[in-house]
């Protein structure tokens, strides 16, 4: 064989190599994730800016709602992978596994109150009065169950569909009382209304959760794991160094820092979730199988829900990180 076509051939080998091996894999998009106001959820603008998602190896993008009914649609069109979702909002949408619930973010723990006019003395003077709520939510569970603790049936009251943030100024010409959080509870004190209940003394009624779509389970589960161990170190952050993560939180949510505070919320650690999941179907509300179930109930009852949901499909604590 003439050097030329020696040379030839051995080019051509090496030419046909390199196109033989593998093209390098396109990088993962990020996972979007949908978060709101709600002091829970901005331990993941402490994981974004503080790096340790990265750190984890999965890259996300926080997207923020002001209008939380817009999340429903953009999750079933696939334009996020998941959200930060109150159980009682995830109960109505959940259909044919299209979502999971996979971690406990937090809980509220005094965060939600219920303000009344100031002749009102105590959830015990309820009886006969106008409640503002707004109804078929959470709201309206957490005031029913205040009711029952205090001897009174939800009969006994009149219900008045009303957003938590108008509760104050609708006090007293078109309600009672009402449930809100912050900063309308503030502008409820200041008019002289008082606090008669909070979500401190029904624990664990109010849990939020991070909810993915099914098909990003099913496609990202290594993804899915490192967001929750980014989570609950970025949750430790947050404990051992408040003043960083209130600013990282000031840096991207655009809020000023004295506003920002996690009073009335419990977030959850690792621990938490695994007693939490552990009671299947659990006697009280520190299971989250037992709190899934009132909310269930509670719809049903509504009119809300015609079918229950199959509770253990919905809730797949299968991705918490291993002891």
């Amino acid at each position: 064989m003439k050097p030329t076509r020696l040379l030839f051939v051995l080019l051509l080998l090496l030419v046909s190599g390199c196109s033989l091996a593998p093209a390098p894999a396109a990088p993962r998009p990020p996972l979007r994730i949908e978060w709101t106001y709600w002091p829970g959820d901005w331990i993941l603008l402490v994981a974004k800016d503080q790096g340790i998602f990265e750190k984890h190896g999965v890259q996300v993008e926080p997207v923020l709602y002001e209008v939380f009914d817009d999340v429903f649609p953009d999750m079933a069109a696939e334009k996020i992978d998941g959200g930060l979702f109150v159980i009682g909002d995830l109960v109505p949408i959940f259909n044919n596994d299209n979502l999971h619930a996979v971690f406990l973010t937090d809980v509220s723990d005094g965060a939600d109150q219920v303000v009344a006019s100031p002749d009102i003395q105590s959830p015990a003077d309820l009886r006969g009065k106008r409640i503002g709520v707004a109804l078929g939510t959470f709201g309206e569970l957490f005031v029913r169950q205040m009711l029952i603790e205090n001897g009174i049936q939800p009969a006994e009251v009149t219900f008045v569909d009303i957003n938590a943030e108008a509760v104050p100024d609708a006090i007293p010409s078109l309600i009672d009382a009402g449930h809100t959080w912050e900063p309308a509870t503030s502008q409820a004190v200041q008019k002289g209304q008082r606090i008669i209940f909070t979500s401190a003394e029904t624990p664990g009624l109010i849990p939020d959760l991070l909810v993915m779509r099914t098909s990003v389970l099913r496609e990202r589960p290594d993804d899915v794991r490192a967001f929750l161990a980014a989570w609950l170190e970025a949750v430790e952050f947050t404990k051992a160094h408040p003043e960083e993560a209130i600013a990282s939180i000031a840096k991207l949510s655009g809020m000023a820092p004295e506003e920002i505070s996690f009073d009335g919320v419990r977030l959850y650690t690792l621990e938490d979730n695994r007693a939490a999941f552990a009671q299947n179907p659990g006697s009280d509300t520190t299971s989250i199988y037992y709190t899934t179930q009132l909310y269930v109930q509670f719809f049903v009852d509504s009119g809300l829900l015609t079918v229950r949901p199959d509770i253990n499909q919905m809730l797949d604590p299968s991705f918490l990180p291993q002891p």
